[in-house]
């Protein structure tokens, strides 16, 4: 048997070993290990701002922060947040002098004025974000609740949720606001950078894939080659 040129052992989904391999370019991106986001803001060291990263796929802008013990991490981009800023909570006592050329950009919730916008929203103290997180979007702060230690605020969506007085958020919206204008209507629009849509294995016959035929007698899902891919 001669040998298969890479092209065709990637195609036919084997290597020389006859191991399976990645059959698509989607299936390759998605295998690939993205950088790891931290939506975790109560860091209370003082952190700079070095560089900014784009994330195609996601259309997102994170920003590379470094710390002041040195540890460094990622965070989502802010419309606030300028190259070569500093990021910080409480302020240094001996930064104090210079307060007024460094912008504070993370907030508890009852430390921002009413009717202001914010992102990245805790919903429980330590939770880390888990609202308003996509990029272009903005949260509203509408009610404070002083007895209850609550804030009324209403999401990109139009919902209205309550939050804890003391969850940390960004202050200002997400980067990248023309991500609301990309619209995703049809296969093409992934053809472009480079995707192919996958067939699913249900759609063909039974000699392509385990799953083909219309007999719809799937008991659990299986790889074209006939192996496990779950409940392994």
């Amino acid at each position: 048997m001669k040998k298969l040129s890479l092209y065709k052992k990637w195609k036919a989904g084997r290597n020389d070993s006859g191991k399976v391999v990645i059959r698509t370019k989607a299936s390759l991106l998605k295998k690939n290990k993205l950088i790891k986001i931290n939506y975790n803001l109560r860091y209370k060291r003082l952190g700079f701002i070095s560089s900014f990263q784009f994330i195609p796929f996601k259309n997102k802008i994170i920003s590379l922060v470094y710390f002041s013990n040195g540890s460094f991490t990622y965070y989502l981009n802010n419309d606030n947040f300028k190259l070569f800023s500093f990021l910080f909570y409480n302020l240094p006592k001996k930064l104090k002098k210079i307060k007024t050329r460094m912008k504070n950009f993370l907030f508890m919730l009852f430390q921002i004025k009413k009717l202001s916008f914010v992102s990245c929203l805790e919903l429980l103290p330590g939770k880390g974000s888990q609202y308003t997180r996509s990029s272009g979007t903005k949260s509203r702060i509408v009610k404070f609740d002083y007895e209850n230690h609550t804030v009324f605020v209403q999401l990109p969506s139009g919902v209205k949720k309550i939050f804890s007085y003391y969850s940390f958020v960004m202050l200002g919206q997400m980067s990248v606001s023309q991500h609301l204008n990309c619209t995703n209507g049809k296969a093409g629009y992934w053809r472009s950078f480079g995707i192919k849509s996958l067939v699913r294995g249900v759609a063909m016959n039974p000699v392509d894939h385990p799953h083909g035929g219309r007999t719809k007698s799937i008991k659990y899902p299986q790889t074209p080659w006939g192996k496990t891919t779950k409940f392994k």
